[in-house]
């Protein structure tokens, strides 16, 4: 399992932004042939989707692989807490909630490569054999 932790968003000029992440990552590893292959999925935030009510701030993040794939990231002011769902070709995937920043996107980023989700896949570098 892989999950990451990202950066806050940081924009001049627009503090609004500031609990919400810079960008957002998945990713899968997976043996295929032998070989160890790593499929991640990179989402970056639309800053034109931002819309705030009351004391819930809400962010879209689209894929940068393209489809139908995107992130809807909430944050409630007033209970200091995230809610992210996952979107895939219209389809919720997946969700978390949580109030710690740390705790959130563990659990978030967690949920790995959903099927029909864009990615890009690469080979991992295998450790060198060890000689005695």
């Amino acid at each position: 399992m892989l999950m990451f932790i990202p950066y806050e968003l940081e924009i001049e000029g627009r503090p609004e932004l500031r609990k919400f992440p810079a960008n957002v990552l998945f990713a899968k590893v997976t043996t295929k042939d032998g070989m160890k292959i790593m499929g991640s999925a990179l989402y970056e935030p639309d800053v034109s989707s931002f819309a705030s009510d009351g004391t819930r701030r809400l962010l879209r993040y689209k894929n940068t692989h393209g489809g139908n794939c995107w992130l809807q990231i909430a944050y409630d002011t007033e209970k200091q807490a995230w809610k992210g769902d996952k979107i895939i070709n219209g389809k919720i995937v997946g969700s978390a909630s949580g109030n710690g920043w740390q705790g959130f996107f563990t659990h978030f980023t967690l949920l790995g490569l959903t099927n029909g989700e864009r990615c890009v896949m690469e080979k991992l570098a295998s450790p060198p054999a060890v000689t005695r």
